[in-house]
């Protein structure tokens, strides 16, 4: 199971690249956090809105299960949903 950051796509303008914004659960039991800094370099990097700043554009699991994040800035990264290691997009998937 994947869990997401509370503010959905929003994180305070505030935000520090330490905010963890994913969380993995496998039987219940935590196996990864994500944190902004493991998506992002620098917090300019974040789209700006009227009264936060956002981290990502699209979330969900494409269709060879994997759970992809499309971040603002257009890459799209994948995640075995189970473990929460980052792996390549499959070339079926989205």
């Amino acid at each position: 199971m994947v869990v997401g950051y509370s503010g959905m796509n929003l994180v305070p303008v505030e935000v520090t690249l330490d905010e963890p914004v994913l969380f993995f659960y496998n039987r219940n039991r935590l196996v990864r956090t994500i944190r902004l800094d493991q998506l992002y370099r620098h917090k300019s990097q974040l789209l700006r809105t009227v009264s936060h700043l956002a981290w990502v554009h699209n979330i969900g699991f494409n269709s060879t299960n994997q759970f992809v994040v499309e971040l603002v800035n257009g890459d799209k990264l994948a995640f075995n949903p189970r473990t929460g290691s980052r792996e390549p997009i499959r070339p079926d998937g989205s």
